[in-house]
């Protein structure tokens, strides 16, 4: 008793040379200021919440209901619980296991057996007979306990604790994305609409342009070769608007599967009164390390490779197991749950790991080499969100003054159509300047409408890469990883 108490202190002061390490935030090359900004303006949009950033209730309606019944997002919520359950597994590893086991044991040994000798020596009644069967009743509980004698036990929690805060992050990640996409692709529904309109207009206005020709050509003032110029423009815009058809269908479709429904139709606004009229603020790179999710989740992802590392270094270590049992044993069940039927036993036990075929240092090296891929995956997405935030910003910018470029060009081409009609009409040009104008003008106004929508997605992709949709500022990682596990103590 006294050698097992020795092992125990022992165990205790040797539990402050822990051989696991702490977690330590990695050095980064994170710029003061994003590419051609020259003010330092903490200011963020990314802190907006996504019901005060976009105007549309339908819009808000729409991504309410994603949140909700979207499968990616579903299933992201199962990560989280499945992290969850093996966080909440992996903070009972300080808890010592108590099995309980009864049982009931009859043996008839042979005569000419050791056993049987043994058995029927000690087991003659008064009146010499000797019994054919011997029994035995058992009731043990035992206790098993490893001391975390080199910080193994605690790593594992905290690995266990960063993967379910890395899940958490996964699950804004989805969230974020989902809120951009179903956005995107209702701005794009909307964009569908007035391109729509807009070939069916040109298709009115082209049957009357070939009439006109038609009846110019019967009356002898102009030539077949107009008429059938004017025929295929007329066809040019027919296709057009049977190709937006289409592709409406086929993005309402694909709208209601973003919304976790079956494909229906959807209902929208004008994208002519869709405005994002929001100020641009973009913050400092510094931020992303906070607010964009899946920046935190790959940091989450580094801490669990470092600690699962500290796991793998104290395997080389001794194993320190205390156990004990006790309960009641009897070869009679009448006397069985007695006092002369109690026993107890104590058990400690240090092992050393010497030959296993190299398991433990292959685990220690693998642990080093994920903890690097997991070092070099987190600098990697960092690097990618400052690139993101660069592209997008540039993007809304470039768009927004091509989008005043192209709506000079759409007025100056209906100028251009009227005149050219005017200048036929007078015998002064040709029907085929009048095509080309009309032609033109077509092809701006329909790009016109992209340069809309171009400059709405632009604006989201914006927010998305700041890491604006989740509407929570969060502490850096190491302390979100302590708080976790002072809540749970």
């Amino acid at each position: 008793m006294k050698k097992i108490l020795l092992l125990i202190l022992i165990a205790f002061l040797t539990h402050s040379c822990l051989v696991t390490k702490n977690y330590q935030e990695p050095e980064l090359d994170v710029p003061t200021v994003y590419r051609d900004f020259k003010e330092i303006d903490s200011t963020s949009m990314a802190m907006v919440p996504y019901e005060c950033f976009f105007n549309d209730p339908l819009l808000l309606d729409y991504i309410d209901e994603a949140l909700t019944n979207n499968y990616d997002m579903r299933l992201a919520l199962q990560n989280v619980y499945r992290s969850q359950a093996l966080y909440r597994q992996g903070r009972a590893g300080y808890v010592p296991t108590l099995n309980v086991d009864a049982s009931v044991n009859s043996s008839d040994f042979s005569d000419n057996s050791f056993q049987g000798q043994q058995a029927r020596q000690g087991n003659q009644s008064s009146d010499g007979n000797v019994p054919s069967r011997i029994e035995q009743y058992d009731l043990t509980g035992t206790l098993d306990w490893e001391i975390d004698l080199w910080g193994g036990i605690t790593s594992n929690k905290r690995a266990t604790a960063a993967a379910y805060l890395q899940s958490e992050a996964g699950q804004r990640l989805v969230k974020t994305s989902i809120i951009s996409n179903v956005a995107s692709q209702y701005y794009l529904l909307m964009a569908l609409d007035e391109q729509l309109e807009i070939a069916q207009q040109a298709v009115e206005a082209r049957k009357g342009s070939f009439d006109i020709t038609e009846k110019l050509k019967k009356a002898g003032l102009e030539r077949e070769v107009a008429v059938q110029q004017s025929g295929s423009q007329l066809k040019i815009a027919e296709l057009l608007a049977l190709d937006l058809e289409l592709q409406i269908k086929l993005a309402e479709n694909a709208f209601s599967v973003l919304l976790g429904k079956n494909p229906q139709e959807v209902s929208r606004g004008k994208i002519d009164s869709t405005f994002l009229d929001r100020e641009i603020e973009i913050g400092l790179p510094s931020q992303l390390l906070r607010n964009r999710p899946d920046v935190v989740q790959a940091e989450f992802n580094l801490i669990n490779a470092f600690e699962l590392e500290n796991v793998a270094r104290a395997d080389f270590y001794p194993q320190l197991n205390i156990g004990a049992s006790a309960g009641f044993r009897s070869v009679n069940a009448s006397d069985w749950i007695s006092s002369a039927s109690l026993f107890n036993t104590l058990v400690a036990g240090l092992a050393q790991p010497i030959l296993n075929n190299r398991r433990i240092k292959t685990n220690f090296e693998v642990a080093q080499i994920n903890q690097q891929t997991a070092s070099l995956e987190f600098k990697q997405t960092l690097l990618t969100a400052y690139q993101e935030v660069n592209d997008a910003w540039f993007t809304q910018n470039s768009l927004t003054e091509q989008y005043k470029v192209r709506q000079e060009q759409v007025e100056f081409l209906d100028n251009a159509t009227d005149y050219s009609f005017r200048l036929y009409q007078s015998g002064l040009s040709s029907y085929l300047e009048v095509l080309i104008a009309d032609s033109n003008k077509l092809n701006a106004q329909i790009e016109l409408v992209n340069l809309k929508l171009n400059q709405l997605n632009a604006t989201v992709e914006l927010y998305r890469a700041l890491g604006g949709g989740w509407n929570k500022k969060i502490e850096p990682a190491s302390t979100m990883l302590s708080n976790e596990e002072k809540k749970n103590d």
